[in-house]
């Protein structure tokens, strides 16, 4: 089973997907430089079933994912610069947010919330990110 790679050096890494997304044909992220880009996660478990509980336990897999893939890459939820949310019903949108700020704090990722007819497994909501690690220490001119 292929786990991680380098794509061209040090410049591009990913990483593959675990669990019931293992045999998906996808990256869970993809380092390009210092921009760290995260698939969109959904509210499942390892065996692939929706986490029950509705948007707002959903929500907190989502985000527990991408907070799993950014520490195994060095990365924190405070490198968060840009969050993609897909939801197939705002009535939840409350229980969204209240979770979403569990995980991020002022000042927020930028953040696009768009309604979905259907996703994956029958999830209710799918989270993508964009995260800024430095990776190198910038050299000074002059």
């Amino acid at each position: 089973m292929e786990t991680d790679r380098a794509l061209a050096g040090a410049e591009q890494e990913f990483k593959a997907p675990t669990g019931f997304l293992a045999k998906a044909p996808i990256s869970s992220a993809i380092r390009v430089g210092d921009l760290i880009f995260i698939s969109g996660q959904i509210g499942i478990d390892n065996a692939g079933a929706v986490v029950p509980g509705g948007v707002g336990e959903q929500t907190r897999a989502c985000l527990q994912g991408i907070q799993d893939i950014l520490q195994s890459m060095g990365a924190a939820m405070a490198d968060v610069v840009q969050t993609r949310v897909f939801l197939t019903d705002f009535n939840g949108y409350d229980d969204f947010n209240r979770v979403y700020r569990e995980y991020f704090s002022s000042p927020f990722p930028t953040r696009s919330t768009v309604g979905a007819p259907q996703l994956a497994l029958g999830a209710e909501i799918e989270i993508e990110a964009v995260a800024f690690r430095r990776q190198t220490v910038p050299q000074a001119i002059g």
